[in-house]
């Protein structure tokens, strides 16, 4: 009886009242029965009770949630009492708010809903199909958002047993395909995108009838894709044209760039979706790659023909080679790039007002007179260097490296176009291989061999991402091959660009750059050991001209080099990679990099170290920011600062703070005497993607003014200091000349060393004798004296004697 009065209480309320009754549980099949009554008792939409239809839709959404994981009796009663009938006939009678909050409603059903069986009592009798059909006022903003997503989320749901609920095989209707298609140029690209991503998930159903009725209906829909990608690639090349290298410029590049990247990956996920996208294949050579990209490699045969600037013609390629994996259609790519000449070009774009059409070429092309391997030969041609910067060069090896990467099994082509490439196949024996399977193409190798040694001339406008790119492209040749001479060759190459390198490099070792030269070398030496070239996401600032301004914001391996700093900035970086190249070609160790200056290793914090017979400066370490204050005694050895605390035993000293002093800076203290201000820089840090001009390279291992007792401690202090700095900077100067076999301009062989042995054999702060600081450490002690604190200094090893 009390549920009969609570029903007879709910029924009560359907009228008259402007909100839904809230009870306290509303998560409940009662509820929704009162839900239902609301929807029964409003059934002609007015002004009135739109409200609280709205409340209802949103309430019911949440019941239905729940009862998918919590009560199944809640959607037997939703399919018995045909709510989804209600949410039609709302429909049918409004185009404003009420649609916008049914089309929410089951947005946020569908996207929710887990059980395989709720999912089936939603989609039977039609009802979906009848609201993807139904005439919505699609230019109302919110209207479309919410129905495109709701035809998306469906298109999520669908797989071999619920796609029968959208795809009538006798009546050959698809209304989740065909109402979609008829959204891809709306102007949102929001709703283009979703179209898409619905077509996608529709071709991935494996379901024949379907299939083929997929390959009918998407003829249009398809070459409207492929066009959309022509006009893509002709937009992004206009704007490469007009654009200076600047940071805004490179903004509004990027999102071009990225269209065109995620088309081609569009279209090379649904050529692997089987053969109705056969025709996409088709439709991809004969609107896309033939006439606009491979016809802009080669001389203009016609006035009004669009063509692309080799830059963005070789980037498209290199980018749809390393992106699409369909065997058949990438044949037919590298066959016409690597062999073909230009009578394979049946069309070309023209010109037409304000757009684009598709027209045949007069008697495909200069027949009988066409070069042989013509678009090869514009590969080539844009690796030459020796008259130019290399801004088509890096993309010509972009898209040689692309070949070598793609996975469409181009073995047999590769081969034959003497292309050395890792197999996708089953290695044969060495012992058999053919004549072309053991050589590399001469005019390939021999462009290569020039643009690595253009790298050694100082008037080259060669980007140092370049050089890397065509130094990858080498190694990968040579793991191909597996060829003593080829590896022969190419360290030849590699030794005498680098000789021409180390010439100009002397200069800035000895001349112009000697106080910054090994700071210098540490930054672009932890730069090189950072930075890799991932050619999966090819800046798109490379598409703009090379900018030679530092206030581009670009990476100094990306641009050409400005000034004398950054020039021999640029050729350390060349060096660096020339340098590699050549090891690569024999063993491969690495034995002199990073620099190191002596054979002792250097004092560390927590290290507790002989300090018998150094000379020691008192001194109170403020800290900065914190200014907390420390009592400390300085030393300074050949290489570091150091600040100790005496420890335990009367001579030794437990060590606080220890840094290079070839980093650090030393200041005095105008208005105190006794103030010494010093800097001690870390090591750089890579400058990565984030770095901007005139950011720093280093952060403070320590900033703090020391505080002597008096003015003359100070000025010893200072002394020590300085005169520690430049001969610790000497040191390493030399040393790094001597790994990277640099003599002063005019020096003859068999003088270098003789500074840095003449160095290291002086201690001119006598810090230790006997053993440097540092030597004698915990972890080295010798084993436990009986009746000794394991905490006290170790026995010094000199005077244990």
């Amino acid at each position: 009886s009390n549920n009969l009065n609570n029903r007879s209480q709910m029924l009560r309320r359907l009228g008259g009242y402007s909100s839904l009754w809230k009870p306290k549980n509303p998560h409940s099949l009662e509820y929704l029965k009162y839900l239902n009554g609301v929807l029964v008792k409003n059934e002609k939409v007015s002004e009135g009770n739109k409200k609280i239809l709205v409340e209802a839709l949103r309430a019911i959404s949440e019941i239905l949630i729940w009862g998918d994981q919590n009560d199944s009796s809640v959607f037997d009663f939703f399919l018995e009492r045909q709510m989804l009938k209600h949410f039609l006939n709302i429909m049918r009678q409004d185009n404003g708010s009420l649609c916008v909050q049914l089309l929410q409603t089951l947005n946020i059903l569908f996207e929710n809903i887990r059980h395989e069986t709720s999912l089936y009592f939603l989609l039977s009798n039609n009802h979906v199909n009848q609201i993807i059909t139904h005439k919505f006022e699609l230019r109302n903003e919110e209207i479309m958002a919410y129905y495109i997503s709701f035809v998306k989320t469906l298109s999520l749901k669908l797989n071999q047993a619920t796609i029968h609920f959208f795809f009538n095989e006798s009546t050959d209707e698809f209304p989740l395909l065909t109402e979609s298609l008829k959204l891809y140029n709306f102007s949102e690209s929001m709703v283009r995108i979703a179209v898409r991503t619905i077509f996608l998930n529709i071709v991935r159903v494996q379901d024949e009838q379907m299939q083929k009725f997929v390959h009918g209906a998407s003829k249009e829909y398809l070459k409207e894709v492929v066009d959309g990608i022509v006009g893509v690639s002709i937009d992004l090349d206009q704007f490469v044209r007009s654009a200076e290298n600047v940071q805004a410029n490179r903004d509004r590049l990027r999102s071009k760039v990225d269209e065109l990247i995620d088309s081609f990956h569009y279209v090379g996920e649904l050529l692997l979706l089987g053969e109705c996208m056969e025709g996409l294949a088709a439709l991809l050579s004969h609107r896309f790659i033939f006439p606009l990209l491979l016809n802009s490699l080669v001389p203009r045969t016609s006035d009004a023909a669009v063509l692309l600037s080799s830059v963005a013609a070789l980037f498209s390629i290199g980018q749809f080679i390393q992106i699409v994996n369909h065997k058949e259609l990438i044949h037919t790519v590298l066959t016409a790039l690597l062999f073909e000449d230009s009578t394979v070009l049946a069309s070309q774009w023209i010109r037409a007002d304000d757009s684009f059409c598709l027209q045949a070429v007069p008697n495909k092309g200069v027949q009988g007179t066409s070069e042989n391997r013509i678009f090869f030969n514009a590969l080539l041609s844009a690796l030459d260097v020796s008259m130019n910067d290399d801004y088509a060069a890096f993309f010509a090896l972009y898209t040689v490296y692309a070949i070598f990467e793609n996975k469409g099994d181009a073995d047999e082509l590769l081969t034959a176009a003497r292309l050395p490439h890792a197999s996708t196949r089953p290695q044969p024996d060495p012992s058999t291989r053919t004549d072309a399977e053991k050589d590399c193409d001469p005019k390939l190798m021999e462009a290569l061999r020039l643009l690595v040694g253009a790298a050694g001339r100082s008037n080259c406008r060669l980007r140092t991402i370049t050089l890397q790119l065509a130094c990858l492209v080498l190694r990968h040749f040579v793991l191909a091959l597996d060829s003593n001479e080829l590896d022969s060759q190419i360290r030849t190459l590699a030794e005498s660009t680098k000789k021409c390198l180390t010439g100009r490099l002397s200069e800035a070792a000895f001349v112009h750059h000697k106080d910054l030269f090994i700071d210098m070398f540490d930054e672009e030496y932890i730069e090189f050991e950072s930075f890799r070239l991932r050619l999966d996401v090819v800046g798109h600032e490379l598409l703009l001209p090379p900018s030679s301004s530092p206030m581009s914001g670009l990476q100094l391996n990306k641009r050409i080099p400005s000034g004398r700093e950054e020039a021999t900035r640029a050729t350390l970086q060349s060096y660096l990679h020339v340098r590699k190249l050549e090891r690569d070609m024999g063993d491969g160790c690495e034995d002199e990099l990073p620099v190191r200056v002596g054979d002792n290793p250097l004092v560390a914090i927590d290290d507790c170290i002989n300090l018998a017979n150094s000379d020691l400066l008192s001194c109170t370490v403020i800290v900065s920011p914190s200014n907390e204050r420390q009592s400390r005694f300085l030393v300074a050895d050949q290489l570091q600062l150091i600040l100790v605390e005496p420890a335990g035993k009367a001579g030794w000293g437990a060590v606080r703070f220890a840094g290079l002093l070839q980093d650090t800076s030393i200041s005095g203290e105008p208005t105190d005497s006794r103030v010494l201000h010093i800097v001690v820089e870390g090591p750089p840090r890579p400058a990565g993607v984030s770095w901007r001009v005139g950011a720093a390279r280093r952060t403070p291992l320590l900033q703090a003014k020391l505080v002597f007792d008096d003015h003359i401690r100070c000025m010893a202090g200072k002394q020590r200091l300085t005169k520690g700095r430049q001969g610790a900077r000497e040191l390493k100067h030399s040393a790094l000349c001597v790994v990277l076999r640099l003599r002063p301009p005019g020096e003859g062989r068999g003088g270098g060393g003789s500074q840095i042995d003449r160095l290291q054999r002086v201690n001119p702060f006598r810090v230790v004798t006997g053993c440097a600081p540092g030597s004698v450490r915990k972890q080295n002690s010798p084993p436990a004296v009986e009746g000794r604190d394991e905490d006290a200094p170790p026995e010094d090893p000199v005077t244990k004697k």
